[in-house]
């Protein structure tokens, strides 16, 4: 009979396990606009990111989000949730960069807006508005850091993947590889998991708000 308890006692475990890894999706959610705009899938994403190291900001670019991913309404599991990143397995990592070159990323991230582009950044901490009319170079209109208005002189803790930590998506004329202050050793995969534990909703406040002047 006591084994018969300790099994159950395990299934129970691994049920409650399930059970706070599944957000509740009221509507279906595509991921085709990765390249042009905030995404709540995305969001949550890269602020698992975040909370994981404490960053101050976490970003993730496009091309390593699968847009031809959709999620219907209904429970969305993590292991769901995974298929909408390309490499799961990169390690996350925190990168420590000015806010003038934060400024600088934000700006290659709005480039191409309307159009679609592989090095536009997902993030979550950070409240970025934006002229979509406005010469690209010239877009950003304020930029707001966990309710902080940016500094440029400020040095800033940025989680993020180690391919676009060491400059992947031409992100290496703003920053390199020596400015990684944190390597975790953990994947994506791994702390995303964990944020899932915690956490039953996805990031819904978008970062990226359009405001024509």
């Amino acid at each position: 009979m006591q084994r018969v308890w300790c099994i159950i006692a395990l299934m129970g475990l691994v049920l409650g396990d399930a059970v706070a890894q599944t957000i509740s999706l009221p509507k279906s959610i595509t991921m085709e606009n990765v390249g042009e705009g905030s995404n709540p899938i995305a969001q949550t994403i890269v602020e698992a990111m975040r909370a994981a190291t404490g960053a101050d900001l976490a970003m993730l670019g496009a091309a390593f989000l699968d847009e031809t991913v959709q999620f219907p309404a209904g429970p969305l599991s993590v292991d769901a949730l995974l298929k909408a990143v390309r490499y799961p397995d990169d390690e996350v990592v925190v990168l420590s960069l000015t806010g003038e070159q934060l400024l600088q990323a934000l700006e290659r991230s709005a480039e191409l807006y309307p159009q679609k582009n592989n090095a536009f950044l997902q993030l979550t901490g950070a409240e970025v508005r934006f002229d979509p009319k406005a010469a690209p170079g010239k877009r950003i209109q304020s930029v707001f850091i966990s309710g902080a208005k940016l500094d440029p002189k400020r040095t800033y803790r940025v989680a993020t993947i180690a391919p676009l930590a060491r400059g992947a998506l031409g992100y290496f004329r703003i920053w390199g590889k020596e400015q990684i202050s944190t390597s975790t050793g953990r994947s994506l995969a791994e702390v995303l998991r964990d944020y899932l534990q915690r956490t039953r909703s996805l990031i819904g406040e978008p970062a990226w708000v359009a405001q024509e002047r």
